[in-house]
């Protein structure tokens, strides 16, 4: 049996008297596309701070094959990339450049080692024109990609995007799937998505929904969609899921379709 890239057993964790994780379980597979989604309070972001060793918690949790302390926070973080909601977070450098060589440097990478990263994720993320630039004259999306292109460039093989996608135009929010599912199927990545846009949970291939610090759902996305759990609990449902299951009112669709070129395939036979 595979074994679990990340693995969290009876872990609890509190701010002051209050209980935001009590006996907590969770595991995720490697190379694995999961979504972690739930109402402000959560958890969500108490999980990754918690994950990068930012908040101390009890109980058992493992990353890679190392037990989450001090002893082997390096080398965790090592396998882990994270990225926050606030991509100025991430700037470190004057530039981009300077950015995107500063994980690298404190790996203690050769200067032609970090040319050659860099010159490789810039080409995947698009951003040899911004290079010289400073984080006060590119965009806010511009940032974003930069920030996730710090998070894989000493290439970790787990990735958390915590919020980290929601100030991409729609067009760079398509490259950056598209690096990110290269990465998974080519350098077998594991990508742990935080995220309040159900239509970004439709690349995933399993989705967790937190509430209160529990899990209350976990299974994955064709199961999760196949009826209406989510919207019951408050959640608006991605555009290609509502319409299915209104056109498999009709019999119409036998099924969920998260592919809208698929799905127009379907209607037309």
């Amino acid at each position: 049996m595979e074994k679990s890239i990340i693995k969290i057993k009876s872990m609890s964790f509190r701010y002051e008297n209050d209980y935001i994780f009590k006996d907590f379980d969770l595991e995720i597979k490697p190379n694995s596309f999961v979504c972690i989604i739930g109402k402000n309070a959560s958890g969500k972001s108490t999980l990754v701070k918690i994950l990068e060793g930012l908040y101390p918690a009890s109980g058992y949790i493992n990353i890679d094959g190392y037990l989450l302390n001090n002893f082997y926070l390096k080398k965790i973080r090592r396998s882990l990339g994270v990225c926050f909601d606030n991509p100025e977070l991430h700037f470190i450098g004057e530039t981009v450049k300077d950015d995107l060589a500063f994980s690298l440097e404190n790996l203690e990478y050769s200067k032609e080692e970090i040319e050659s990263s860099i010159q490789n994720i810039s080409k995947k993320f698009k951003l040899d024109n911004i290079l010289e630039k400073s984080p006060s004259e590119i965009t806010e999306s511009e940032k974003e990609k930069v920030a996730i292109a710090s998070s894989l460039i000493y290439n970790p093989k787990i990735i958390i995007l915590d919020e980290a996608i929601h100030k991409l135009t729609p067009s760079d929010k398509k490259l950056v799937f598209k690096v990110l599912l290269d990465y998974k199927k080519n350098e077998k990545l594991t990508i742990i998505l935080i995220t309040h846009d159900l239509e970004d949970t439709l690349m995933s291939d399993r989705i967790i929904v937190l509430d209160k610090g529990k899990i209350i759902l976990d299974d994955t996305k064709e199961k999760i969609y196949k009826d209406e759990k989510l919207e019951k609990l408050g959640f608006t449902l991605p555009f290609m899921v509502k319409l299915s299951h209104n056109l498999m009112l009709y019999d119409l669709l036998d099924r969920v379709y998260f592919d809208e070129e698929e799905a127009i395939d379907k209607l037309w036979k």
